[in-house]
């Protein structure tokens, strides 16, 4: 009997191929895992660029308005009476929540006290002309005459049309200023 021999280690065949399609198939999930996250990432960074310069920009825009509001002179007029003493009242001006100016309100004749008030007011108005003045008459206010009311809505409806920096809102503005 003989033997066979094997001979040298050449004549042995490994099949490789199906290892090589198994590592070829794990390169290219792992480059396309990596190029998702490269595009995740870049989609991630641009929105959050975008959303940083949109917070920039309201900022921005608060600050302005910041700004604005500081420069606007609020003045609030109130026109309050006694019940036991009718023919007597006082128009107060109110700025930042403090009397600026008190005018009387003396019987049924009150020309001399609607004059004074009115050229205080064109006075207020044109010291601070290049900032807006809002102008405030206390509406609801249960101690105030119609008579009262009336006047002083038509000194605003004069003011507002002969200044363009005038504006006329309705309630108190001595209590949003405080």
């Amino acid at each position: 009997m003989r033997r066979i021999r094997r001979s040298s280690k050449s004549d042995v065949i490994i099949d490789l191929t199906s290892l090589l399609d198994v590592v070829f198939i794990i390169l290219l999930v792992v480059l396309y895992g990596s190029n998702t996250r490269a595009a995740n990432l870049s989609e991630t960074q641009s929105k959050a660029e975008e959303a940083i310069s949109q917070a920039e920009e309201e900022k921005r825009l608060y600050e302005e308005q910041q700004e604005t509001f500081s420069s606007i002179w609020a003045v609030s007029v109130i026109v309050p009476y006694d019940e036991n003493e009718i023919t007597k009242r006082h128009i107060c001006v109110l700025e930042k929540g403090e009397e600026i100016k008190s005018i009387d309100l003396v019987g049924n004749d009150t020309t001399n006290a609607r004059d004074e008030f009115k050229n205080y007011l064109v006075d207020y108005i044109k010291q601070n002309e290049d900032k807006p003045i809002m102008l405030s008459l206390n509406d609801d206010d249960e101690y105030i005459l119609y008579r009262d009311e009336v006047m002083v809505n038509d000194i605003f409806d004069e003011l507002i049309k002969t200044y363009r920096n005038v504006y006329v809102i309705k309630g108190s503005v001595s209590e949003e200023i405080k």
